[in-house]
């Protein structure tokens, strides 16, 4: 075996990455969303969830039709004006996302048809909206809410309300009250259309998935939050009709954790119980897609035929020690590994050099990949806290991967930063995003451990605690002893 002939581990985003998409042929995560029913599927950024949207989108089945949302680029301002004003906080967006998910999915059906006899009055009837309203049945993601009113016809449909047949629905009103009644009627006549159709045609599993709801957002703000538990609820509630309707439409989002975390609405625990599915990767997992990615440059090779024997101090074998110091994500196993293959590639230039990874190169790296990670933390922790470095600063002056509360405190106290945060808030944020785990002595057993928020997701924070660990990836960035 010779690691020189591996050229990469892959690529650390999802979407330059083609390769990772063969991982998820078998696994858990396709078979609930395909089979089961889940459909709000959860990931710390890096943990592979534009991989699953991409599996879904581009290995498309005979019997399955996926069809991507992605929501890069989407007009939230725009969105934010079609709230409803007779509904809770929580539910003002539920009808407006509703809608969104009904034209999608009539454009979808509508495309799939062919030859005139096919084209029954609820097509016509669906085509004559799209027509009127939109110019064709071609109307994009980001315009499906932008015309400032719908106008409706006998041609197309005319909802009902109280006995009253509505001609048009203003999307633009100073006054919000009665707009989602009248926006729910109309999607109920486009979703009772397309139902039909897909049932007559024996249209096989469509898919609609709703991706990147974190794109281009500088602050998840109560604007953002309660749009986005209206998408939640919308395709909750789309679900359900279609499952009654005994067809077979799944509308599912891809969100990031720590934003689900901070949503609050009533039914949240019930979706949590029920629909929500969270990608989750132990070491076998990762040490299983990193043998992919050796067996495509070597046959028949995997993670321990191109390693020596030796293990790490404190005896422990190599892909432990990597693991250890990443999130248990992809992109962090990938990102250390190309930076590990890079160093033996450098070595290997002698002759008589082992070929094989050995406890050298994987030292030799951890330098480079903890500057990366803490890199990849600015992008997650400063949009909510943007002095976080300045607090691990004060853990550097420290000086050592574990400290007490009490040395904490006091340097801490010492800086500007005790003005916005205190020292007990800043603990727990940083516990929040993993960059220190708590000292803990296991009841009834005589264990102990150090409980971190990623590799234990259900432990809350311990207000008590008064011993801390930073996180092994940040060791070498941080300038810390063990």
């Amino acid at each position: 075996m010779d690691v020189g002939l591996i050229s990469t581990f892959g690529e650390v985003a999802a979407e330059d990455d083609n390769s990772i998409l063969d991982y998820f042929v078998e696994t858990d995560s396709v078979a609930q969303i395909f089979e089961g029913n889940k459909f709000l599927i959860l990931g710390r950024k890096g943990s592979g969830k534009t991989a699953l949207f991409r599996y879904f989108n581009e290995r498309q089945s005979s019997s399955t039709i996926s069809l991507p949302l992605n929501l890069r680029g989407y007009p939230w301002s725009l969105h934010a004006k079609r709230a409803d004003g007779d509904s809770s906080s929580a539910e003002q967006y539920e009808a407006s996302w509703r809608f969104l998910i009904a034209t999608e999915f009539a454009q979808l059906v509508i495309s799939k048809l062919t030859g005139t006899s096919k084209w029954t009055d609820e097509a016509k009837s669906l085509v004559e909206f799209f027509n009127v309203n939109y110019g064709g049945v071609n109307v994009t993601l980001e315009d499906v809410l932008r015309p400032p009113a719908l106008q409706l016809s006998k041609a197309s449909f005319e909802p009902v309300i109280l006995g009253c047949r509505i001609g048009s629905i203003s999307m633009e009103r100073r006054d919000a009250s009665g707009f989602s009644r009248e926006l729910n009627a109309l999607t109920d006549l486009i979703l009772e259309a397309a139902f039909y159709i897909c049932k007559r045609e024996g249209f096989s599993k469509i898919l609609l998935h709703f991706d990147e709801l974190d794109q281009g957002m500088v602050d998840f703000d109560q604007q953002r939050q309660l749009l986005i538990i209206g998408l939640i609820l919308a395709c909750r509630k789309v679900n359900s009709e279609s499952d009654k309707a005994g067809v077979l439409l799944k509308s599912i989002v891809y969100l990031r954790s720590d934003m689900w975390d901070k949503l609050i609405f009533s039914d949240k625990n019930k979706i949590a119980k029920t629909n929500k599915w969270e990608i989750e990767w132990g070491e076998p997992a990762l040490k299983g897609l990193i043998d992919l990615r050796i067996q495509k440059y070597i046959k028949g090779a995997s993670w321990s035929s191109i390693c020596d024997d030796q293990l790490m101090r404190g005896r422990q074998a190599k892909f432990s020690h990597i693991v250890s110091r990443t999130f248990k994500r992809p992109r962090d196993v990938i990102n250390f590994l190309n930076t590990t293959l890079a160093l033996a590639k450098a070595r290997v230039v002698a002759p008589s050099a082992e070929r094989l990874f050995i406890n050298k190169d994987i030292v030799g790296s951890r330098r480079d990949y903890s500057a990366s990670l803490k890199l990849e933390l600015d992008d997650e922790i400063k949009p909510h806290w943007d002095n976080w470095d300045q607090a691990l600063r004060v853990i550097s002056g420290i000086g050592r991967v574990v400290f007490t509360k009490k040395d904490f405190v006091l340097a801490y106290e010492r800086t500007r930063l005790a003005q916005a945060l205190s020292a007990d808030e800043a603990l727990k944020s940083l516990y929040e995003f993993s960059v220190i785990g708590y000292y803990r002595v296991s009841s009834g057993y005589g264990g102990s451990e150090y409980v971190f928020r990623y590799d234990q997701k259900g432990e809350s924070w311990d207000e008590n605690a008064e011993l801390f660990k930073v996180h092994l990836g940040l060791k070498e960035y941080a300038g810390l002893t063990e």
